[in-house]
C-alpha cells in the first residue's frame, strides 16, 4: 500500500517525526500557488467523509485529490447543463480520459477511452447519503465506491465532485478513485519533511513552504484540537510551496495529511 501519512501543526508550530519545532516567521511572503487545487462544497466534504469512514470501506487510507475532484465535478456539472447522465459524455469523452485531461497520470494499461475509476448517482433528495445509499444498492458500485476487490482497493487517491439539480430533476454526485499517480518521484529526505516551514504573513495568510513539489496535501483545521474539519486538498507546485488559507482565530490547528509512493 503506498504511504499515507498525517502531520499536525499549530499556527506557529510544526509537529512532525525528528523535528520538534519550525518557527512561523510574521513577514510578507508572495503568494504561494499550488499546481492544483479544490475546495469542496458542503455536500461534497461530506460525500468523501462518508465513503472513506463507511464500515464497508476496504482501503485502509485513502486520500482526496483536486485533479480527480475537478473531474469529477465538471463532469457532474456538464450532466446538467448538457442533460445526459451517462460515464461517456456527448463529444464521446470517457471518464479515463477527463481524469488525464486534469493533469492526473493514470497509469498506461487504464486506456483512455475506458472507465476504470467512475461511479455516478442522480439524487433526488440531493445529499450525499443519498448518493451513497444507491451506490450501497447497486452491487458493482459498491464495489469500486468501497473498495470491494483487489483493483479497486488499490485505488487510494479519491476524487468527488456534484452538480445540483438545473437540466435534470436530481442533482449528480460523481465519485472516481485511481491508484497514486505514476512517473512521479520524492528523495527519501521529504520522506519524514525535514525541511518543511510553516510561515503567517502579515494578513494572516498561512502557507507551508520547503514541500515536495507533487505531494498530494488535504488540509483540516480546528481552533480546539477536539473537532477537525476538512477545508481543502492541494498538489504542492514546483516551488514546493502552498497557501492554506487564513488564520481565522489567534490561535488554532490545521494538520495535514500527505501523500507520497
Amino acid at each position: 500500500m503506498n504511504a499515507l501519512t498525517k502531520h499536525m501543526f499549530s499556527w506557529s508550530r510544526f509537529h512532525a517525526a525528528c523535528l520538534a519545532a519550525v518557527l512561523a516567521l510574521p513577514v510578507s511572503f508572495g503568494a504561494a500557488l499550488p499546481a492544483y487545487s479544490f475546495t469542496p462544497s458542503s455536500q461534497e466534504r461530506d460525500l468523501y467523509l462518508l465513503i472513506r469512514a463507511d464500515g464497508e470501506q476496504r482501503r485502509v487510507q485513502v486520500v482526496l485529490d483536486p485533479r480527480l475532484c475537478n473531474a469529477a465535478r465538471k463532469h457532474a456539472a456538464d450532466t446538467q447543463r448538457r442533460k445526459f447522465f451517462a460515464h461517456k459524455n456527448p463529444d464521446g469523452v470517457n471518464p479515463n480520459q477527463r481524469v488525464i485531461n486534469e493533469g492526473y497520470p493514470l497509469p498506461a494499461h487504464y486506456a483512455a477511452n475506458q472507465n476504470y475509476v467512475e461511479s455516478m448517482a442522480g439524487s433526488v433528495v440531493d445529499t450525499a447519503a443519498d448518493a451513497l445509499k444507491l451506490w450501497r444498492g447497486s452491487p458493482s458500485h459498491a464495489t469500486h465506491v468501497f473498495g470491494k476487490d483487489a483493483f479497486y482497493r488499490e485505488q487510494v487517491v479519491l476524487g468527488v465532485g456534484r452538480a445540483p439539480a438545473s437540466g435534470h430533476g436530481y442533482a449528480t454526485y460523481v465519485f472516481i478513485s485511481a491508484p497514486g499517480p505514476v512517473g512521479q518521484t520524492w528523495s527519501a529526505t521529504a520522506r519524514v519533511m525535514r525541511r518543511a516551514q510553516v510561515v503567517i504573513d502579515t494578513t494572516g495568510m498561512v502557507t507551508l513552504s520547503s514541500l515536495q513539489p507533487q505531494t498530494i496535501l488535504e488540509i483540516w483545521t480546528s481552533p480546539t484540537l477536539q473537532a477537525w474539519a476538512f477545508q481543502q486538498t492541494i498538489v504542492v507546485g514546483p516551488g514546493g510551496s502552498a497557501d492554506v488559507g487564513l488564520r481565522s482565530v489567534p490561535r488554532g490547528f490545521f494538520r495535514m495529511g500527505y501523500y507520497q509512493p
